[in-house]
């Protein structure tokens, strides 16, 4: 039962701030690289397509407010990734840095085409999720033991 519970609350994990989720499990996990790296691109595509529904929602309520005319610094660096990479360079960040919720919510304040969205941030989910784990399975690495 706390192997289902650990696993369970990786996923949640990993679709609210996919980078606390893969770290432990690059870390200290016991399983095989590949069931760690399913583990994180599933719930990693279950944040994607929460959070893009959801987000095209909150970014409705949102402009209502003009929220996006504050003038935020971090905002603004992800307005100018925004409008030098696009919806990839902003999905590819997601992830990794910024947090899938917030980049979807992002994405859909200036995308309305949410199969666009949901499709650059589940590719962008996916790349990292074979990136880190595949780098750990090739390579054989063993970050507990490093530390």
């Amino acid at each position: 039962m706390g192997e289902f519970i650990q696993v369970f609350l990786m996923v949640l994990l990993s679709a609210v701030k996919f980078l606390f989720a893969v770290l432990p499990l690059l870390a200290s996990s016991h399983r095989a690289w590949y069931l760690d790296m399913f583990i994180v691109a599933g719930g990693g595509s279950i944040g994607v397509l929460v959070f893009t529904y959801l987000g095209a929602i909150i970014s409705n309520y949102l402009s209502r407010y003009h929220f996006f005319r504050f003038k935020f610094g971090k905002l603004k660096k992800l307005l100018h990734i925004k409008n030098t990479y696009g919806l990839i360079g902003l999905a590819l960040l997601s992830p990794i840095l910024i947090s899938i919720p917030v980049g979807c919510i992002i994405s859909a304040s200036f995308e309305h085409d949410k199969g666009k969205i949901i499709r650059y941030q589940l590719l962008a989910v996916v790349f990292w999720s074979v990136l880190l784990f595949g780098l750990k399975g090739m390579f054989h690495i063993d970050i507990s033991k490093k530390i």
